[in-house]
C-alpha cells in the first residue's frame, strides 16, 4: 500500500470514529473522502472498492442522531431554505411519476440529488454549533481546495489548454472543478485579510494563490465570469468603511491572476464576449432549445429529460457531436427542463433563503465579535454570486457546494442568535446580581445581620 493511501485510511477511519464523540468530524471525514476519492486517485487501486463516501454520511446520520440531545443546544430559527429543498423534492416526484420522459432514470437522479442537497448539507448544518465548528467545516472546505491546487501545481494534465483529471464526482474536469473552487476562493480571501488567528491566516495565504493557480489551468470562462460579478458585487455588499479595502483586494486579485495566466488562459478569456465563439454559439442554441423545451413541458420532463430530448431541441448539435446527448450547459435551463417552472421558482427560493440568512447575519454583527459573523457573511456571499454566476454556464443542479453554503448559512445564523441570546441572558442575570447585592447592602444597613425587622 503506498504512503498516500495509508495517511488516508488513517485519517478516514480516525474521524468515522471520533464522530462518535461529537458528529462533527463525521462531516469533515464526509469532506475528506470528497476532496480525496480514492477511486478517482492513482493511489486508490491499493484500496478495496467501496462506497466510501456512503458509509462516512451513514456514519455522520447515524452518530448525529445517537448525540444529538447531548450537543449545544442552539435557538430555535426557521430554516427556509429547508421548506424550500423539500418543496423541490415535492415537485421532482410529482413530476417522476406524471409527466417524466424516462421515470425510471428519474427516480434515479431524484434519489441523487436527495443526497446531495438535503441529506448531506442538513446534517452538517445541525452538526456545526459553535465558532470552531464553523471554523473547522470552512478550512477543511479550503484545504480541500489546496489539495487540488498542489496536484494541478505539481502535475498539471491539460488538453487543448484546460486542466483534466481534477475534481471529484459532481466536480470532475475544468468547468465542473472551477465551478467548485469558486465557493472556496472568498472563504481563503477572507481568512488571508480579514482573519486574527494566525493559524487560519496562515491557511488562508496557503491556498488563495494555489487556488488561483487552479482556476486558471481550469480555463472556465464562466468562473472567471462568476468570480469577476462577485469582486464588483462586493463593493457594494460591504459596509462604507471597508469599501477601499474591498476594492483593493478585486485588484489584487485580478493582478495574481494576470501573474499567473498563460497565454493559453489569456486567448480563451479573450473569446467571452465573442458571439462568434463556435462555443459560445452552441451555447446559445442550447439555451434556446431548452427554451422551447420548456415551452412544450411547462410542468417539467423528469431528470435527464433534456438530455433524452436534446436530438429533437438542439438536432444540429447532437449530430456535431457524432450524435452524443447534450446537456443544458445552464442550471437555470436545467431546472425548469427537468422539474418545470414550479421546480425553478423552489431552486430559486432556496439560494433566495440562503442570501436572506446571510443578509440578516450581517446586520445583526455587533463590533465588539471582531467581525467574525460579519466577514463569514460576507464571504459566503461573494462564494455563493461567484457559484450561480458560473453555474450560467454549466450544469450545477446536482452538484454539492452549493448545497453546503446554504446550509452553512443557516448554521452561521443559528450560532450568531445563540451567542447573542446568551449574551443577554448573562447581561440580565450580571444585572440581577447586582441588584441583589444592592439589597442586601441596603438591608443590613436598615437592619443589623440576625436581627429583627
Amino acid at each position: 500500500m503506498s504512503l498516500t493511501a495509508l495517511i488516508w485510511v488513517l485519517l478516514y477511519v480516525s474521524l468515522a470514529a471520533a464522530s462518535v464523540l461529537n458528529p462533527l468530524y463525521g462531516a469533515l471525514g464526509y469532506l475528506l473522502e470528497y476532496y480525496m476519492r480514492p477511486a478517482l486517485k492513482w493511489w486508490g487501486d491499493d484500496l478495496p472498492v467501496l462506497r466510501y463516501n456512503l458509509i462516512i454520511s451513514m456514519v455522520l446520520g447515524l452518530t448525529f442522531a445517537l448525540r444529538r440531545t447531548s450537543l449545544k443546544p442552539l435557538v430555535r430559527t426557521p430554516n427556509f431554505a429547508a421548506r424550500w429543498l423539500v418543496c423541490l423534492l415535492a415537485v421532482m416526484i410529482g413530476v417522476t411519476f406524471t409527466t417524466a420522459i424516462d421515470e425510471d432514470l428519474s427516480v434515479e437522479w431524484v434519489t441523487e440529488w436527495s443526497k446531495m442537497a438535503i441529506i448531506f448539507p442538513m446534517l452538517a448544518a445541525g452538526v456545526i454549533r459553535t465558532r470552531q465548528h464553523f471554523n473547522a467545516f470552512v478550512t477543511a472546505h479550503v484545504l480541500g481546495a489546496f489539495w487540488w491546487g498542489w496536484e494541478a501545481y505539481r502535475d498539471p494534465k491539460r488538453e487543448a489548454g484546460r486542466l483534466v483529471e481534477i475534481g471529484s464526482g459532481d466536480s470532475l474536469q475544468d468547468n465542473g472543478a472551477a465551478a467548485h473552487l469558486v465557493t472556496t476562493l472568498p472563504f481563503a480571501l477572507i481568512y488571508a485579510i480579514t482573519e486574527k488567528n494566525p493559524r487560519l491566516r496562515a491557511v488562508g495565504l496557503l491556498a488563495t494563490p494555489f487556488i488561483i493557480n487552479t482556476l486558471i489551468l481550469c480555463n472556465s470562462r464562466g468562473s472567471m465570469v462568476g468570480l469577476g460579478v462577485a469582486g464588483l458585487a462586493g463593493i457594494g455588499l460591504i459596509k462604507s468603511g471597508y469599501r477601499m479595502r474591498t476594492v483593493t483586494a478585486v485588484i489584487g486579485m485580478v493582478v495574481a491572476v494576470l501573474l499567473l495566466a498563460d497565454p493559453q488562459f489569456i486567448r480563451r478569456q479573450q473569446t467571452t464576449a465573442n458571439p462568434q465563439d463556435g462555443s459560445a454559439q452552441g451555447r446559445l442554441v442550447t439555451w434556446q432549445g431548452a427554451l422551447e423545451l420548456v415551452k412544450d413541458h411547462p410542468f417539467g420532463t423528469g431528470g435527464r429529460g433534456f438530455h433524452l430530448l436534446s436530438p429533437k431541441y438542439i438536432p444540429e448539435i447532437v449530430e456535431s457531436h457524432g450524435g452524443d446527448l447534450r446537456a443544458p450547459h445552464n442550471t437555470y435551463a436545467m431546472v425548469a427542463s427537468e422539474w418545470g417552472a414550479l421546480g425553478l421558482i423552489c431552486f430559486i427560493g432556496i439560494y433566495a433563503s440562503a442570501f436572506l440568512n446571510l443578509r440578516r447575519v450581517k446586520r445583526a454583527a455587533r463590533p465588539e465579535e471582531h467581525g467574525y459573523f460579519y466577514w463569514r457573511a460576507f464571504g459566503m456571499q461573494l462564494a455563493l454570486i461567484a457559484f450561480l454566476v458560473a453555474a450560467s454556464f454549466t450544469d450545477r443542479l446536482y452538484a454539492e457546494a452549493g448545497y453546503w453554503l446554504v446550509g452553512l448559512s443557516y448554521a452561521l445564523l443559528r450560532i450568531q442568535r445563540t451567542e447573542h441570546a446568551e449574551n443577554v441572558a448573562a447581561d440580565a442575570s450580571t444585572t440581577q446580581e447586582a441588584l441583589d447585592r444592592n439589597a442586601r447592602w441596603t438591608g443590613s444597613e436598615l437592619t443589623p445581620a440576625g436581627a429583627q425587622p
